[in-house]
């Protein structure tokens, strides 16, 4: 299963499903908007971005459109970070 993050304009991004040969995408807003999300209940979306990923790879998916690589963004826009500070 291959993961992209396509810039619309919000700070997150849009998480896309990507085909195994990089032709192909597929919004999953309805499954999960952003990849911190999805990330964040894996267990819950898994299974279905599975059976849409199968699909999209078959061929199956109407909805599909072309990858465009110059859309990405970087896959989690606003990473949480965690910072150490060491005592002086």
């Amino acid at each position: 299963m291959k993961l992209a993050t396509y810039n619309n304009g919000r700070r997150d991004g849009q998480l896309m499903l990507v085909s195994r040969d990089l032709s192909q995408c597929v919004a999953v807003g309805a499954i999960a908007h952003t990849m911190q999300q999805l990330l964040d209940n894996w267990a819950l979306f898994a299974p279905q971005l599975q059976e849409l990923s199968d699909a999209l790879n078959t061929g199956l998916l109407q909805n599909a459109v072309a990858f465009d690589v110059n859309q990405c963004l970087s896959p989690f826009p606003r990473a949480y970070q965690w910072l150490m500070v060491a005592p002086m």
